[in-house]
Order: C-alpha cells, then sequence, then structure tokens
C-alpha cells in the first residue's frame, strides 16, 4: 500500500534499526511521503516494512528500508516485492546504504543486485561509518 506518514507510528523496528526509534516521527513521515515514490507492507494491522525511493536527482537515486522486528517472518514476500519493484524502476544509479555491521541487510543488497562501492566515513546521525552499494543501468 502507499506509504502515508502515520504508518511510522505503528511500526516496531527491527533490533539491527532499533537506533532509528528516534526517526518514527511525523515529521520524518512527511519527509519520506514527499521524497519519492514509498509503500509500506501490513499483515493485519501490523506495518512490518517502510520502503521507498528517494530520486536526488534524474538518473540517480537511493533506496531506503525501516523493517520490523518481524521481517525475518516475511522476509521472503518482502524480498520479492522489493525485486520486482526495482526490476521495473528505471534510473541509470541507484543507491542502497546500508550498515556494513548488520550481515543480512549486506547480504540483502546483493541479493538485489547492488555491489558495493565504497565506505561512507561517519555516514549516519550517530557517526558510524556506512557501506555504499549501487545498481548501475546502462544505457
Amino acid at each position: 500500500m502507499p506509504f502515508e506518514p502515520w504508518h511510522l507510528h505503528w511500526l516496531t523496528l527491527q533490533p539491527t534499526q532499533a537506533h532509528l526509534k528516534e526517526l518514527l516521527t511525523d515529521a520524518h513521515g512527511a519527509a519520506i511521503h514527499k521524497a519519492g515514490p514509498a509503500y509500506t507492507a501490513f499483515v493485519g494491522y501490523e506495518v512490518i516494512a517502510c520502503a521507498g525511493i528517494i530520486q536526488m536527482w534524474p538518473g540517480r537515486a537511493q533506496v531506503r528500508s525501516l523493517l520490523s522486528d518481524q521481517m525475518p517472518v516475511y522476509a521472503r514476500d518482502i524480498h520479492r516485492a522489493v525485486r520486482n519493484y526495482l526490476r521495473a524502476y528505471r534510473v541509470r544509479r541507484l543507491e542502497c546504504i546500508v550498515d556494513p555491521r548488520h550481515e543480512a541487510a549486506v547480504r540483502w543488497a546483493k541479493h538485489l543486485g547492488f555491489t558495493y562501492e565504497g565506505t561512507m566515513q561517519a555516514y549516519d546521525m550517530h557517526g558510524n561509518d556506512q557501506a555504499l552499494y549501487v545498481r548501475l543501468q546502462r544505457g
């Protein structure tokens, strides 16, 4: 379903993203809503994932996701939906920023076709390094 800012209030983050809890605000939800296409996966009344694409400029975009603690249960379905959406999304350079300490996130980025490009030092709001993965579409 299309993302709405209030969906963040129903999201219980997975432990590896718990440090992002302070982002689950109306203001951040509004920023996500206007940054580009974004979607929410529900199971009943429970938010499993909020994900979207931020268009940086023509030809360059970043994928982002906030995932629930129930994500492992629904990982196969979420992966399939995200993979299919990204296959249809046409942009020359698509970036994915991943916490390199989170092995499952690194594996998922690779399974989605992203390749490691480099480390961004002190990148997140807590000063942690993050890994930059990219997918390039030629032609």
